[in-house]
């Protein structure tokens, strides 16, 4: 049943093709080892070329066991095993250590995806891990983009991201290890409350559940739903950011003022943040209120008019808004 599940997410969405060369993302945990025999299963009616991209983050002591786990494996499973140890802790900056663990885990896919010349990489997502995102950014604060958490096939930085468990359920995945008695590693950490994600998990999805047990596939129908909306409001937003640039650089991007004021507001905010993902790479730390004073510097202030933003400044001239990045 559920490796059915697993097989038809694969042909709905359309993440796999015959002769596919696709990266694994495994950690040894319960999620990424069900998806490692799965693709296993498949590989021979698909012809695949896989390759397992482990990466040791160093933040535990079981790290290393948990990286000869994996090492292990795969060479039972004849598949080609690779992986990196980095200490995160060491470029931890004080933003987010888990944002600076999932930096340095994709700068190590993106080396591996050109090394073997892979385009494709399988993260191991379920269904609760995309529900779990959708409320802690609620939670935090999001938009439309926000809402989405994360599609069955994501593009980044060439790369197409595929994640075949995104309809499979947690419990399930356990249940078909259970059955089969196939052992992975389990993360302590997941089980403290000191990490908003745990207690969303071991706290508030219970309650929820309490209150309407299809709270789940309820959260995963708003998920898809956005992502339907956004991709129609981003496309257009794209293009509209295309007709609008008067001028690039590896430190600016200037927009015609006129063309930005004739939008929706919905569109504009877009195009800001198009903009600005442009120049840095990525939109972390823009929030509603930056975007409200960059309309209110559109509409209202006078040419010359400066707004300050985390490692950016906007400002106004007579014909365009010039938006510049303050990182070197």
């Amino acid at each position: 049943m559920i490796a059915g599940i697993f097989k038809n997410t694969i042909k709905r969405f359309r993440l796999v093709e015959r002769k596919d060369r696709i990266l694994l993302g495994i950690s040894g945990g319960p999620d990424s080892i069900f998806m490692l025999h799965q693709f296993n299963d498949i590989a021979k009616d698909y012809k695949l070329h896989l390759v397992c991209a482990h990466f040791n983050h160093a933040l535990r002591l079981e790290a290393d066991s948990e990286e000869d786990f994996v090492k292990n494996i795969c060479k039972d499973l004849g598949i080609k095993f690779v992986s990196e140890k980095k200490d995160v802790n060491k470029f931890f900056n004080g933003d987010s250590l888990e944002q600076t663990a999932r930096n340095l885990r994709f700068d190590f896919f993106l080396k591996l995806s050109r090394h073997f010349k892979i385009k494709k990489i399988a993260l191991a997502h379920h269904k609760d891990d995309l529900v779990e995102t959708v409320l802690m950014r609620i939670i935090r604060g999001t938009g439309l983009k926000g809402l989405r958490a994360f599609l069955p096939k994501s593009k980044f930085k060439g790369l197409t991201i595929i994640r075949p468990l995104i309809e499979l359920h947690k419990k399930d995945i356990l249940k078909w290890l259970e059955n089969r008695n196939i052992a992975y590693c389990v993360d302590k950490s997941n089980f403290e409350d000191k990490f908003l994600r745990n207690r969303i998990r071991l706290k508030l999805m219970p309650l929820l559940y309490e209150i309407n047990p299809s709270i789940a596939q309820n959260l995963y129908n708003l998920s898809s739903s956005v992502s339907l909306d956004y991709d129609f409001i981003y496309t257009f937003s794209r293009r509209e950011y295309e007709k609008l640039k008067r001028g690039e650089s590896k430190r600016e991007v200037k927009l015609d003022l006129e063309g930005l004021k004739k939008n929706h507001p919905a569109i504009l905010n877009n195009v800001i943040r198009i903009a600005i993902e442009e120049l840095k790479g990525d939109t972390r730390r823009l929030e509603l209120r930056h975007l409200d004073e960059i309309n209110d510097l559109i509409e209202n202030r006078p040419s010359g008019s400066v707004v300050h933003l985390p490692a950016l400044s906007i400002r106004k001239e007579e014909k365009r808004l010039i938006i510049q990045t303050l990182i070197l």
